[in-house]
C-alpha cells in the first residue's frame, strides 16, 4: 500500500538540533508534496515569590513567551526558506503535540533525542518515550549526535538504505508500508529484516519466502529487496545490521495504547530509539 503523509510536522524546541528536525521536514515535505507546520511548545513557568512559595507566571507573561516563540519560528522559516504553518502552544509537551497533531490531521511528526546514556537517556524519557507511547501518527525520531550537527537547513537529505523490522505483526506490516514508500519515493535499498532470539533451520527457508513476499510485484520493478534473517536480541542485531550496512533510516511498528503495552513498548523499540545512530520510524496501527 502506497503512501503519502499529506502534512508533516516538525516539534522544534530551538536546541543546536532544530536544523537536523528541519532539514528532514523539508526533504520530506518535497519529496511527497506534503504540507510543513513547524510547532513548538512553551513549557509552563514557574515563578517563585520572595516568600518561597511557587506559583504559575501570569498570563501576560505567559502571552509574550508565546508571542516570542511564535516570532521565533517564522525568522527561522524565513530564513530557512521553508513554505510552512506555525504552531506555538502551551503545557507539557508531548501531551500538546499530540493534541496539535490530531486538531490538524498530521501524518508524521519529526522530532529529535539528545542522545547519550546513563543520566541522560534517561532524561529524553519525558518527552520522546512519552510520544511513541500517545501518538497515533508515526513518529520519526532522529538521534542528534553532538559531532554531527548540521549547521544549516539542507534542501535534500538522500535516503539511500531503509531497514524495515518485520515480526509479521499488522504493526509491522504497517511499518512496511511506511518503509516501502519511502524507499521508492527516495529510490533507495529496502533491507528487510526479522530477529528471532534462536534461530530454527527449518523455519528459514520458509520465513525468507515470507519475507520476500511482502514485497508487491510492481515494487520489484524498481526495488530489489534485502531479507535477512538475524538471531539474537532484537533491537541489538537490528541496530548492528543497520551499521554493518551503513542504513540511513529504522522502520518499526510499535503496539498498541493499553498500560500494558506501553509499559512493554520499551523491550525493543525505546532501545532502538535510544542507541542508533541513524533516524528511526516508529509507526502503529490505530484501532
Amino acid at each position: 500500500m502506497r503512501i503519502k503523509p499529506k502534512k508533516i510536522m516538525c516539534t522544534i524546541d530551538f536546541s543546536d538540533f532544530t536544523n537536523s528536525i528541519l532539514s528532514y521536514g523539508k526533504s520530506l515535505a518535497s519529496e511527497f508534496g506534503s504540507t510543513l507546520y513547524l510547532c513548538h511548545i512553551v513549557s509552563g513557568a514557574l515563578m517563585v515569590s520572595s516568600f518561597g512559595h511557587s506559583h504559575i507566571a501570569y498570563t501576560d507573561i505567559k502571552d509574550d513567551r508565546i508571542q516570542h516563540a511564535r516570532d521565533r519560528l517564522k525568522k527561522i522559516a524565513e530564513t530557512s526558506d521553508i513554505d510552512c504553518d506555525i504552531i506555538v502552544s502551551y503545557g507539557h509537551a508531548a501531551d500538546e503535540i499530540d493534541q496539535a497533531a490530531r486538531k490538524n490531521n498530521v501524518d508524521m511528526i519529526i522530532a529529535a533525542t539528545h542522545g547519550g546514556s546513563g543520566v541522560k537517556r534517561f532524561l529524553i524519557g519525558s518527552v520522546t518515550d512519552r510520544l511513541v507511547k500517545i501518538l497515533s501518527c508515526p513518529l520519526l525520531i532522529l538521534h542528534a549526535q553532538e559531532n554531527h550537527l548540521i549547521s544549516d537547513v539542507e534542501e535534500n537529505i538522500k535516503l539511500k538504505r531503509i531497514l524495515v523490522g518485520c515480526d509479521f505483526s499488522p504493526d509491522s506490516e504497517l511499518a512496511f508500508d511506511y518503509a516501502l514508500s519511502l524507499a521508492q519515493e527516495f529510490q533507495t535499498q529496502l533491507y528487510l529484516a526479522h530477529v528471532t532470539l534462536k534461530k530454527k533451520n527449518s523455519l528459514s527457508s520458509r520465513l525468507e519466502e515470507q519475507l520476500f513476499s511482502m514485497v508487491p510485484e510492481e515494487s520489484r520493478n524498481w526495488c530489489t529487496p534485502v531479507t535477512i534473517l538475524l538471531e539474537g536480541q532484537p533491537y541489538k542485531k537490528l541496530i548492528d545490521y543497520a551499521v554493518q550496512k551503513k542504513v540511513n533510516m529504522i522502520v518499526l511498528g510499535v503496539h498498541g495504547h493499553s498500560l500494558l503495552e506501553q509499559f512493554l513498548v520499551g523491550s525493543t523499540t525505546d532501545r532502538v530509539i535510544s542507541r542508533a545512530s541513524c533516524p528511526v520510524l516508529v509507526v502503529r496501527t490505530i484501532t
